[in-house]
């Protein structure tokens, strides 16, 4: 292939610039094309090294508290517009979500707290999540993380993160007084992708709810 690069080359010469010595002209030719292919094939590989990283993926930021560092890239998917905001929304028409701002399938009762008024409600709220074990029941095993946490206003926000894949599902917690020192916390968590969640949000939920009921709730 190389020395027939290197008679196109020649050929497509004009008659008058060919040499009179042929073999010796072929000759300097074929170095010629072999530097080129050379440099060719060495401008294609740094233009593959380039580009490879961001075709197989990185993986994401993993959480600390994580059962261990599975290997491969991962999909947490898009952080949807409204979650970490402050406020409580409603689901989508995914079966992978509940909320209790929902009027359908998707509606979770809110939490009821009996005493101790907002600040109490908070400082349980955190408690729980913080002794939350990442891998109950075949769930969460890639942790979590405490994304934004405003006593204030009675707002937590918490990312949990499945363990192959790195899926991210969105929990958030509001904190409402309805009479006195008791009240209630709406409560919404939600699969960021997919359709389907195999209840991992029911088992996440169930797992939090029973330890604020062992707390008084």
């Amino acid at each position: 292939q190389r020395h027939t690069i290197a008679a196109m080359a020649i050929d497509r010469m004009p008659k008058e610039a060919k040499p009179c010595h042929g073999r010796g002209f072929r000759l300097i030719l074929l170095v010629i094309a072999c530097s080129f292919g050379n440099l060719q094939r060495s401008f294609v590989q740094r233009r593959m090294l380039a580009v490879m990283p961001l075709a197989i993926g990185s993986p994401a930021m993993a959480f600390e508290n994580r059962i261990f560092l599975a290997k491969g890239p991962k999909t947490p998917g898009p952080k949807p517009a409204g979650v970490g905001k402050g406020e409580i929304q409603e689901c989508g028409v995914a079966p992978n979500c509940f909320s209790s701002t929902s009027g359908d399938e998707h509606y979770l009762k809110p939490w009821s707290y009996p005493s101790g008024g907002q600040a109490r409600a908070m400082a349980d709220l955190e408690k729980v999540i913080k002794l939350y074990p990442p891998g109950q029941q075949d769930v969460d095993g890639g942790g979590f993380q405490i994304q934004n946490l405003d006593a204030e206003k009675g707002y937590v926000y918490v990312q949990f993160e499945s363990l192959k894949r790195g899926y991210i599902d969105d929990v958030e917690f509001l904190v409402k007084p309805t009479n006195g020192d008791s009240g209630e916390v709406l409560v919404r968590s939600a699969s960021r992708l997919g359709y389907l969640d195999l209840g991992v949000n029911a088992k996440r939920l169930n797992w939090l709810s029973q330890k604020l009921r062992d707390l008084g709730w």
